[in-house]
């Protein structure tokens, strides 16, 4: 009887973790956002990142911020929120320091701050 729990157990965990979206824990990730078009994000394992939309007439800003963890999960290194210029429509740069123990790399890509339309983000996830 203890066995079939654990079975059980095992199973609807795993059903839990393949009915997650997957685009949330991705490289890269996108959105449809209102008055912005589509917001894009992506983050390399190297800490390159590049955050877009497809228009910015509300002269928004874009944003990257983040966390790296080790194999544990232990966040080692918080990245501070980046932002672009006003009304750019795309942004790109590098973290500057990626630690030699980094084992995943966690993206907040956003847009804020404009006159007109709330701000939205997108989230990326990618392995050192």
């Amino acid at each position: 009887m203890f066995k079939g729990k654990k079975i059980a157990g095992v199973l609807v965990t795993v059903a839990m973790v393949t009915c997650l979206p997957l685009t949330a824990f991705a490289g890269s990730n996108s959105t449809s956002t209102k008055g912005y078009g589509t917001l894009y994000g992506n983050l390399s394992s190297s800490g390159s990142y590049v955050t877009s939309v497809s228009k910015n007439e509300d002269r928004a800003y874009l944003t990257i911020g983040g966390t790296i963890q080790d194999k544990n999960g232990n966040t080692i290194e918080k990245q501070q929120n980046i932002s672009s210029s006003r009304g750019d429509t795309y942004f790109s740069g590098s973290w500057r320091y990626i630690p030699s123990n980094a084992y995943a790399l966690y993206g907040a890509h956003g847009v804020q701050g404009g006159s007109t339309y709330g701000a939205a983000a997108v989230y990326t996830y990618t392995h050192a």
